[in-house]
């Protein structure tokens, strides 16, 4: 990779607010935690190449989650059970200060007719700069599955403390007989793991597989979350947490994005209370269908607080990007009535605007039209229909970047045809929060950068509010 093609890069198209790898490939979210005051984001990173490759731990602190300094690599596949890569897993505080990372360790076996390698857990402890792996990997394999457990489809383990000081993991599994399993283990110190039961399954739910597990309590409730396998979607699970028992109970469930790029997301509790969630901003299916010139393939996504209102989880960017906000431009009562329409100082891609859009007393409106990333043919298109209360989003004209997924719709509760969004756009990416955060819609562009232009269109009446601000490199 060519240092120029990189530094010209870093100037002019890197995202400015979303973390990304210093080059190469970056997938999953890993050991999302809190550590010496600091916010420790891992990932899986693969710097030779902009595929998919021999995956190790990629490493970046932040003081607000927001800005992002990149570390050395934390784990390298350098040991036999982890030679064929540094699968997913989660990070905590250790009883004695360490900083405790448990991933995956993949081994090559080619007993396997289908290629995979042997999947283990295997745990590695650091000062939150450096980590070593710990001489007794692995601690959980594959003999503790339970019955039908497919030890090649073994993976992602969420890990925490309970009230009585004991070690819980949550572990994503494959069975031959009743399909995905999120698997439940317990340790009295985090090192010697026993199997206490199947905490939950895909059953009724799409998928065979359900990877990155996540569990933790939210205003009263408890939420599992993971990125389902086949269908490829972010799973939501609400309900209650059985400890005694092992058991997930769930009273309702949901899918976390309802666009085209989020997935794996990892949640960590910061020091006031709020528990943010963070996701790889990419689709499986289409992170390696590209046809472009970048040092780059992959991007988290805005971190986003969580919170359950009337039995739904409601996402919104963390508070600290409006630190990040400056030349404010605000519009109110603004009219549209079928004429499409710019408006002075509303342009540019890296952008954090509010809007709400209403009916005109006495009228109605069909639909509601916001064009970003707009330059010459290319754009990106968000759509609202009252009467059905349909959004879309639409990035079949945002340019370089083959995909066959360029339609998203989402089902928004009717308001009368009032909607609130907030838009987010960075680059490469746009993340739409619509109605207060009921649904979230994220997509991954490659549109040129000088395409800035911003345009809006009604057809019927209707009246806007808006408020936009661009994001600046620092506070």
């Amino acid at each position: 990779m060519k240092n120029q093609q990189l530094s010209e890069f870093n100037k002019n198209q890197r995202p400015l607010f979303h973390l990304t790898p210093e080059k190469g490939w970056m997938n999953d979210p890993n050991g999302f935690s809190r550590y010496d005051g600091k916010y420790h984001l891992f990932y899986q990173a693969y710097p030779d190449g902009l595929n998919w490759g021999p995956i190790r731990w990629g490493h970046a602190v932040s003081e607000d989650l927001i800005r992002w300094e990149r570390l050395p690599y934390a784990l390298m596949p350098d040991r036999d059970y982890d030679s064929g890569g540094c699968f997913s897993g989660t990070a905590l505080t250790f009883e004695d200060g360490r900083h405790m990372l448990m991933y995956t360790g993949c081994r090559p076996d080619p007993e396997d007719t289908l290629g995979r390698g042997l999947q283990v857990q295997c745990v590695a402890f650091g000062d939150g700069t450096t980590y070593e792996k710990y001489d007794g990997n692995p601690v959980i394999t594959g003999d503790m599955l339970p019955e039908g457990g497919d030890p090649y489809e073994f993976r992602d383990p969420k890990i925490w403390r309970e009230e009585d000081g004991a070690f819980r993991a949550v572990i994503a599994s494959y069975n031959r007989t009743h399909g995905a399993q999120i698997l439940l283990y317990r340790s009295n110190d985090g090192l010697n793991w026993e199997f206490v039961n199947v905490l939950a399954d895909g059953e009724g739910k799409p998928g065979w597989m359900w990877e990155c597990p996540d569990i933790f309590p939210l205003d009263g409730r408890h939420v599992l979350l993971a990125g389902s396998m086949g269908e490829v979607d972010s799973i939501c699970r609400i309900g209650e947490f059985d400890d005694e028992q092992g058991l997930f109970r769930e009273s309702s469930w949901q899918s976390t994005e309802q666009g085209f790029d989020f997935y794996a997301g990892q949640t960590v509790l910061t020091p006031d209370g709020r528990r943010i969630l963070i996701g790889w901003m990419q689709n499986p299916r289409t992170a390696e269908c590209r046809e472009i010139d970048l040092p780059i393939n992959g991007q988290m996504s805005i971190p986003r607080e969580l919170q359950i209102r009337d039995g739904k989880l409601l996402q919104k960017p963390v508070k600290e990007l409006n630190g990040y906000r400056t030349d404010e431009v605000v519009y109110r009562n603004v009219k549209f009535d079928g004429v499409e329409q710019k408006l002075d100082g509303i342009r540019g891609r890296t952008v954090d605007m509010e809007l709400q859009i209403r009916p005109d007393e006495g009228e109605t409106y069909e639909l509601f039209r916001m064009r970003f990333a707009e330059g010459g043919e290319h754009y990106t298109e968000f759509t609202y229909e009252p009467e059905s209360s349909v959004a879309t989003l639409d990035r079949s004209h945002a340019g370089p970047g083959k995909t066959d997924l360029v339609k998203a719709r989402a089902a928004v509760r009717d308001r009368c045809g009032k909607l609130d969004i907030r838009i987010l756009l960075d680059r490469l990416s746009a993340e739409i929060f619509i109605n207060d955060g009921e649904q979230v819609m994220s997509a991954v562009i490659y549109t040129d950068r000088h395409a800035e232009d911003i345009t809006f269109y009604v057809k019927g009446t209707a009246v806007m509010d808006i408020a936009k601000y661009r994001i600046k490199e620092n506070k």
